[in-house]
């Protein structure tokens, strides 16, 4: 047996993957009425300047459509999130966030930023913490089987 198999690495990553995100969940809920998924969506509606569209959303998080187009209804049934039709491409919408959602992204980055610094503390310190990043990485890379 590899030493992946020996250390039971991928049940190992899935339920650290759970606990983290249940955490994320209820504790980005609790301090800025969102779950870690549309905070996600949030981050990438807000690193383009004057909005971005659903479509580009769903491809930086590699989500379908339909998913993203749900999601964004419901952050703008809470306020955060403004939808218009794109100004460049009739078939599209363009995503703005709202000044509540700016406020919900700010008090979210600061619960983000709080939880990074335990795994950075679980994990040992800078240097840990680059390998593991780049471990994570290239598991992210993998090639799918065909």
């Amino acid at each position: 047996m590899d030493p992946a198999g020996r250390a039971r690495l991928y049940h190992l990553l899935q339920t650290a993957a759970h606990r983290l995100k249940i955490r994320a969940d209820r504790d980005s809920q609790a301090v800025a009425g969102l779950t870690a998924a549309q905070a996600a969506a949030m981050f990438v509606i807000q690193l383009e300047a004057g909005g971005t569209t659903q479509r580009r959303v769903a491809a930086q998080l590699k989500l379908q459509e339909s998913a993203v187009t749900t999601m964004v209804g419901r952050l703008m049934e809470a306020g955060f999130v403004h939808r218009a039709p794109s100004q460049t491409d009739g078939r599209a919408w363009t995503v703005t966030l709202t000044d509540a959602g700016e406020a919900a992204l700010a008090a979210f980055r600061i619960h983000l930023d709080a939880m990074n610094a335990q795994l950075s503390a679980a994990l040992g310190g800078e240097d840990e913490v680059a390998r593991f990043a780049a471990g994570l990485k290239a598991i992210i890379e993998l090639p799918d089987p065909e």
